[in-house]
């Protein structure tokens, strides 16, 4: 774990401050200042923060045209929008089976440029289920061709075709399956497979996987959810009394760990990802309550071999200090370093994927060096005109470390000269 400290806005308006109640103890996974820091995406950073600091001294807001000429570092790759299940509690429910698709070859062309111009890590995940995209094993084994990092995040029906390509990830990959629910029932009511599948045979499937490579992590992925929890005009199945014994679970089927994390919602202001939990409500001590003594004894099953992850935003919402994750900078600097593929769109930020005010071009918009020149123009034009201070206010940002982080960088561009590499072992350029 990492222990931060979340800045808001000195009384200067421009120095980040630090004032211990805002202190929060992050998860290495989401302790992104680390990750820029590592040598091999290091001279992105200092140009980014250069870049920034001469276009704020020259007293201009627009973007210039000396943006540096580097792709993300990472991407969250929304291969498909087809999926086989119809979960109660999808964000992405209504851009689901749209029958949108990418060209195929245009999609490898994007991925070798974005590999030529700094990508060095892609999350395939959202928007449908990665593993029913015919081309899904080529993909994978394309990407690590490129010497890329790559994860898979999926419901679990695809088990066999995640053990097609397992033989060539590596120790900076990783799988997480989404099965929040330690019982059939409960998993049948949150997850409705259009195909009788059942929790046992998905989780029957990950020693096979490990096996066949012993170096690939494969989590457990829990979201928590709670009485009154009510999206896509559905009530959500309550998961809560299952925390533990979903613990138990992972553990016996070999996962590597397992990872809690709150129920989100789409903001109606501005349909934004946000904690869905009404902090009004009656029961809302109650639920906070239940979920740290939950997972308290979720934690007393890890062994050297298993772990248990608290998400940095369920630890924010248990120790009340989800506001402070909000309180962002006027300029999001992470769409910089981190945007979203899918296949209706380019987009900059997971949080508005599939969202018009997030979107940065088509989703070949990365095939061409022209295409890919335009994408830096508007990404530039997005930082500077996107207000994530008002837009992401209601957002518990999982990057507002970072933000903070380069945004004193850049008030204080002499930091630069003081950072030193912080390589990570294996190398985690997952952002």
């Amino acid at each position: 774990m990492t222990r931060v400290n979340l800045p808001v806005l000195g009384d200067d308006g421009e120095t980040p401050t630090a004032p211990p109640e805002a202190a929060l103890e992050m998860s290495a996974i989401h302790d992104f200042a680390s990750k820029l820091r590592q040598p091999e995406v290091l001279s992105q950073l200092r140009a980014y923060v250069q870049w920034q600091h001469q276009r704020r001294a020259a007293g201009t807001t627009s973007p210039s045209g000396s943006v540096p000429a580097f792709a993300p570092v990472s991407i969250n790759l929304d291969i498909t929008t087809a999926c086989n299940f119809a979960c109660d509690h999808c964000v992405d429910m209504d851009i689901l089976n749209t029958g949108i698709k990418y060209d195929h070859q245009r999609l490898l062309d994007s991925l070798s440029l974005m590999a030529s111009n700094g990508l060095r890590s892609v999350i395939v995940i959202g928007g449908g289920e990665p593993t029913v995209y015919p081309k899904f094993a080529e993909t994978i084994r394309f990407m690590k061709s490129l010497g890329l990092a790559v994860a898979i995040v999926s419901n679990g029906s695809g088990n066999r075709r995640i053990l097609e390509c397992a033989d060539c990830m590596d120790a900076r990959d990783w799988v997480r399956l989404s099965l929040d629910s330690s019982s059939d029932p409960t998993f049948q009511a949150m997850h409705k497979p259009k195909k009788r599948i059942t929790l046992d045979e998905i989780c029957e499937g990950i020693p096979p996987i490990r096996e066949r490579n012993p170096d690939l992590v494969v989590g457990f992925s829990f979201i928590v959810t709670w009485r009154g929890a009510f999206m896509n005009d559905t009530r959500i199945v309550e998961n809560l009394h299952e925390i533990y014994a979903a613990a138990q679970r992972a553990r016996r089927y070999r996962f590597s760990y397992i990872a809690f994390k709150p129920f989100l919602m789409r903001a109606p202001r501005n349909n934004a990802e946000v904690v869905g939990i009404d902090r009004a409500r009656q029961q809302f001590d109650e639920v906070i309550a239940t979920i740290q003594t939950e997972v308290n004894r979720a934690k007393a099953l890890e062994t050297d071999d298993f772990r248990v992850y608290q998400a940095t935003n369920l630890k924010a919402l248990v120790g009340h200090t989800s506001q402070s994750l909000g309180d962002q900078p006027h300029e999001c600097h992470m769409q910089f370093f981190r945007q979203v593929l899918s296949p209706l769109g380019m987009y900059h930020c997971p949080v508005y994927r599939n969202q018009p005010r997030g979107r940065l071009g088509e989703n070949d918009t990365y095939a061409t060096p022209e295409a890919f020149e335009k994408v830096r123009e508007r990404t530039a034009e997005r930082i500077a005109n996107f207000d994530a201070a008002s837009e992401c206010r209601e957002v518990t940002c999982l990057y507002n470390q970072a933000n903070w982080w380069i945004e004193d960088l850049i008030a204080h561009p002499d930091k630069l000269d003081a950072l030193t590499p912080a390589p990570m072992q294996p190398a985690d350029f997952f952002l």
